[in-house]
């Protein structure tokens, strides 16, 4: 499930990145203080990889990086909200059509357990398609309050 790899200290509220490049610096920040055993520059070369092979901007809004690294020994996300929008280079991005995206799920993934890989990414995407997730992920006071909107919206599905 979502709610194991994302906790309260997972969780950026206030995200100060206005585009894609320094968005995946500050959320990749946020988890080597959390992991410290993440290699930065592996993991960012990752996800600025699988980038470049697709946009990982999921639905209006929400965009869904994620990357494996061998620095990576088991699952890790961090949620990060921008209140103004990220530009992630995509029309239409966010619901009023703009490029912008506001609600970000970042995940590293092991390599070698693509099982455990594909499960997150279904759990995620379960939960990104309950209607009110992205509208109540936005207006969340704390990161506590994101991780019971992601717990509602898994007993959801």
């Amino acid at each position: 499930m979502l709610s194991d790899v994302i906790k309260p200290e997972n969780i950026v509220i206030d995200l100060e990145s206005t585009d894609k490049d320094v968005l995946f610096a500050e959320m990749i920040e946020a988890l080597v203080r959390l992991y410290p055993s993440i290699d930065r520059d592996e993991a960012l070369a990752a996800l600025e990889d699988r980038e470049c092979k697709a946009n990982t901007c999921v639905m209006p809004g929400i965009a869904v990086p994620h990357a494996g690294c061998r620095s990576v020994q088991e699952t890790v996300a961090v949620l990060g909200i921008s209140r103004d929008g990220v530009d992630y280079e995509v029309s239409g991005g966010a619901a009023d059509g703009s490029p912008l995206v506001h609600v970000v799920v970042m995940l590293l993934f092991e390599l070698g357990n693509a099982e455990r890989h594909l499960q997150i990414l279904a759990d995620c995407a379960s939960v990104l398609r309950v209607p009110e997730f992205y509208r109540s992920v936005l207006s969340a006071k704390s990161a506590q309050d994101v991780c019971s909107v992601i717990r509602e919206c898994e007993a959801e599905y």
